[in-house]
């Protein structure tokens, strides 16, 4: 099948595999390969199922049954990648009454999924047609009863004549059927607010306003009048509103299909929407809705998501879609599809290679092509196949992202900042080779919890020696739990092994290391403690003893800051977290960004996220060209490279622009909020905004007329670099931050 050792007959081009397997939605993707897993097959099932349904008369009016999908998986499992093939199986069928979104989801609420990613996306012309709808068939209703007037219902019934036109026409009363439509509208979404704004949708002078409180603006005063006075402003009317949409088109002969991806970013544990009693009842009752309305909601994410819903919203869910693993074929079809390669030939890997791969990522897709990345890579630089020893060399150098000094200092700072006792190189057993890093002993007997680190486990001997160790540590005891951290790859044939054996085993993260290290390490000392036989007197003075430890660690930090100004110990703490976050890969934003209103905090927010979105996106298109130009037979344009630097300045320019607009935004806030220091309700926000406007207006000129990138294949999205700068979030940044923390002074 393929070449199974020395030199290979074929010249390396440029990396065919991604550098990054990160899968994202894009709309240039209609094309893109994928392989029939039976978790593709599952859900395109699943999909078919809903679009070939007939509409059936129900309740309120025709409509047929709904769906619920939960796509549910481990990081790297092809989540999304299933997602986007529901999409593009549902866009194949150019149908116009299936009207799909697709939402990436904030890491944020529900709030934050419906403005800023949701009602962006509806068309507002669209929206008015599917008002219209129930307009002409209260008007047909009306016409149907009189033979003179039956072949005028039916035109408007199949939607060929404007109901507006005819009202007009037929001299009837416009107010009378306007009351009727709202009437309808109410019945229809179950909200009697929400039915009269889009009855009111239609009418030429109301339209503006109605559209720009959909938006979760406050109501303007030609609404307030008519009795519409809440805002969609939190979690539960944003899914209330998103439910109202699901009704709107489902029950008008339309089908209603939203797609949301990452859902964990929006509901798990640490969400503030999953603390939120009521907004998670409102999303069980979303699922309800989707399910009565003839429409399709597609949920996307980590386990987290499902665990965090009660059993009665779980069972609203009809369809659970779990990735599968990729198999042998599965990677041989992917391998040979990315090299163009249209036999058995898959050179430079060869199947021994492919298949020790497969086995190493666990059949995981996004290890998979990253390791096919690199393995390439290596390949081309060695001149030769790709080796098993390759393969295992391209693991350990792209998963071990920490040095192993690293990972003792942060665990050596975590045990004492804790106020646990510990030992280092703690010898449990006589063999010499079985010590443990760290030792935290737990009462007087024996007890406690043994902590072993070690680099990428690859192989089966490394398996079989760690596991030794900690039967060696436990000793048949189980007052000793012990702890395995791998800084590095962990081969999923392994995993298994060490899990088996291990109290916990936990792959080193430092996004996350810092919280989930010493929750581990609590809940073993207190089920130790709860074992022990010892006297309660003594674990307390233990309890005690620890506290203490804590506090005078926390003293000598206080003692370290006791000569700096409140002032400027803020705002030194919050630069130090916003350094250290930027410096292992993270994003943080000011703490003191609370003093904001929610409005001109959330404009920040999404501004600042879309312009390092923006710089992401160059600096990828920069890296591709270093890593294939190497190789390449031409020499890169000139005019690519100097594209794509200029796209990096512009970004990182507008990133600071707007880094620097919100604190000097945060400074005014937190002097209006003390008496005697601002001289009134917006002086010098003005100024602030004012500034941004122009920094943005220099921004934005630097890219001349640039729009047209010299090689198509830059182009990551049917958006150019400049159209994303002429972004709203960016343009109007400064006016929208003005007036929302005008009201906010206002109100305060």
């Amino acid at each position: 099948m393929t070449s199974q050792g020395g030199h290979t007959s074929k010249r390396w081009n440029e990396n065919p595999f991604p550098v990054s397997a990160v899968a994202r939605f894009s709309p240039l993707s209609g094309d893109s390969f994928s392989i029939q897993t039976p978790a593709l097959t599952q859900a395109l099932a699943y999909v078919d199922q809903y679009l070939t349904q007939p509409e059936v008369k129900a309740g309120k009016g025709r409509s047929a049954k709904g769906n619920v999908i939960a796509i549910v998986g481990e990081y790297g499992t092809g989540k999304t990648h299933l997602s986007v093939e529901i999409l593009h199986r549902i866009r194949s069928q150019d149908d116009n009454s299936v009207h799909t979104f697709y939402l990436d989801a904030p890491a944020d609420t529900f709030l934050a999924l419906y403005r800023d990613r949701f009602f962006r996306q509806l068309d507002r012309q669209d929206v008015r047609k599917r008002v219209a709808e129930y307009y002409a068939d209260i008007v047909a209703e009306e016409l149907g009863e009189s033979p003179l007037t039956e072949n005028v219902a039916r035109l408007l019934l199949d939607r060929q004549a404007s109901p507006h036109d005819i009202v007009q026409r037929f001299g009837l009363r416009e107010s009378t059927f306007q009351q009727r439509l709202q009437d309808r509208l109410k019945d229809i979404t179950e909200h009697e607010e929400f039915g009269t704004a889009l009855g009111l949708f239609l009418r030429p002078e109301f339209e503006a306003a109605v559209w720009e409180w959909l938006a979760g603006h406050p109501a303007d005063t030609v609404l307030q009048e008519r009795g519409i006075r809440k805002t969609i402003d939190d979690d539960i009317s944003a899914l209330e509103a998103i439910g109202v949409f699901a009704f709107l088109y489902g029950r008008q002969h339309h089908r209603f299909v939203l797609i949301v991806d990452e859902f964990e970013k929006v509901l798990s544990r640490e969400t503030r929407s999953a603390a939120d009693e009521g907004a998670v009842l409102a999303f069980k009752k979303l699922l309800e809705i989707f399910g009565q309305s003839r429409s399709l909601l597609v949920l996307s994410g980590l386990p987290d998501f499902m665990e965090v819903l009660p059993d009665d919203a779980r069972q609203r869910i009809s369809s659970l879609v779990r990735p599968t693993a990729l198999s042998f074929d599965d990677a041989c079809q992917y391998v040979r599809n990315a090299l163009g390669s249209d036999s058995d030939d898959l050179t430079p890997f060869t199947d021994d290679s492919i298949s020790y791969l497969v086995e190493l990522a666990g059949g995981n897709a996004r290890k998979v092509i990253r390791l096919c990345y690199h393995a390439y890579e290596a390949s081309a630089m060695a001149g030769t196949d790709v080796t098993r020893a390759m393969v295992r060399e391209v693991a350990r150098q792209q998963f071990e992202v920490s040095t192993p000094d690293d990972v003792r200092s942060d665990v050596a700072r975590i045990l004492d900042s804790n106020g646990w006792i510990f030992e280092q190189s703690k010898r449990l057993v006589k063999k010499p080779s079985f010590v443990a890093d760290y030792w935290v002993p737990v009462g007087e007997g024996g007890a406690g919890c043994a902590i072993q680190i070690t680099q990428s486990v690859l192989h089966a001997p490394e398996a079989d020696r760690l596991a030794q160790a900690a039967k060696s540590f436990q000793q048949g005891k189980a007052n000793v739990a012990t702890v395995l951290i791998v800084n590095g790859y962990l081969a999923e044939p392994l995993a298994e092994k060490l899990t088996t054996v291990f109290s916990r085993v936990m792959l080193y993260s430092p996004m996350r290391f810092a919280e989930d290290f010493p929750a581990a390490v609590t809940s073993f000392i207190r089920r130790l403690e709860e074992s022990l036989n010892e006297d309660r007197l003594t674990l307390v003075e233990s309890k005690v003893d620890q506290l203490l430890r804590q506090t005078q660690s926390v003293r000598r930090a206080v003692d370290h800051f006791q000569q700096v100004s409140p002032d400027s110990l803020e705002l030194a703490v919050e630069e130090g977290v916003r350094r250290v976050f930027a410096t292992i890969g993270g994003k943080t934003e000011p703490p003191s960004m609370r003093r904001l209103s929610a409005v001109a905090a959330d404009l920040i927010r999404i501004a600042l996220n879309e312009a390092e979105s923006l710089a992401a996106t160059a600096k990828s298109d920069l890296q591709n060209m270093f890593a294939s130009s190497w190789r390449s037979t031409r020499d890169t344009p000139y005019g690519v490279t100097q594209e794509l630097l200029l796209q990096i300045a512009v970004a990182q320019s507008l990133i600071a622009a707007i880094e620097g607009f919100r604190d000097a935004v945060v400074q005014l806030a937190a002097q209006s909020d003390r008496p005697g220091i601002s001289d009134g309700p917006g002086m010098g926000l003005d100024v602030a905004c004012s500034t941004y406007d122009r920094s943005y207006d220099v921004i934005r000129s630097m890219m001349g007329r640039s729009e047209t990138l010299p090689s198509g294949e830059l182009v990551s999205s049917e958006q150019s670099f400049v159209a994303r700068l002429n972004s709203p979030s960016f343009a109007e940044l400064g006016l929208r931050v003005y007036r929302a923390q005008r009201e906010r002074d206002v109100r305060i």
